[in-house]
């Protein structure tokens, strides 16, 4: 009898059982649904490995953005966590859930992985998650309707940043250093700072400084 292998990621235990709770409600019994569930990136990691080693399905995978990091092996949240399961299981379907709505941050993760399914938590209740379900497991997408404006209004499509640019400004958001950059995007140092020039030509009339980039990234609506 087939099996949908769902991965349910969540550092609240409580969000997680209330998935469980409405998923279960659209159960088929000629299509049982097994959930596998994690809290960190660490945790999430290991689980995706122990399925990839035991040579096991993985159907569908819920992953928050914002988790606990593995720092062992770089793995900051749920995009990157994504990233893995594209790589893992190429056929796994991927539903990202997030509180924020930051343009640079939607633009990224789409860019990154291609989400079946990409919901913000203030959109969601038990009838559209089961919706959300049912669209993707009928090969469409499902985007929330916030997700939707965010992305259909977005500066970033005007000014062309692609992933790259937008994880620049990320980190630089988060104060990191320009030259701490070089590890975590696997560039070198001079491409980043060429990368940089460009967003200040975009984003500055004049030339500035990283702060610049980041007060006008959130004038503008970015960040």
């Amino acid at each position: 009898m087939k099996t949908h292998n769902l991965l349910l990621v969540d550092d609240h235990p409580i969000t997680i059982d209330a998935y469980i709770n409405i998923l279960s409600r659209l159960e088929n019994p000629t299509i049982p649904k097994h959930f596998t569930t994690a809290y960190s990136c660490q945790d999430a990691y290991i689980k995706i490995m122990e399925r990839y080693e035991l040579q096991e399905t993985l159907d569908v995978a819920f992953l928050d953005i914002s988790l606990p990091p593995y720092e062992d092996k770089n793995i900051q949240n749920g995009i990157d966590l994504g990233n893995i399961i594209r790589e893992y299981f190429p056929e796994c379907k991927i539903i990202l859930l997030t509180m924020h709505s930051e343009p640079i941050l939607l633009h990224n993760a789409i860019q990154k992985i291609n989400p079946e399914g990409f919901i913000l938590k203030n959109d969601i209740n038990a009838q559209s998650l089961m919706t959300a379900y049912q669209y993707i497991m009928l090969g469409q997408k499902f985007y929330s309707s916030t997700i939707n404006d965010v992305l259909n209004q977005s500066i970033i499509k005007k000014l062309k940043f692609d992933v790259i640019d937008c994880e620049i400004i990320t980190l630089l958001s988060r104060g990191i250093r320009t030259k701490d950059m070089t590890e975590l995007l696997e560039l070198s140092l001079s491409t980043i700072e060429k990368r940089k020039s460009n967003i200040k030509t975009q984003l500055l009339i004049d030339k500035g400084t990283d702060k610049n980039i980041i007060e006008e990234a959130r004038k503008v609506g970015i960040l």
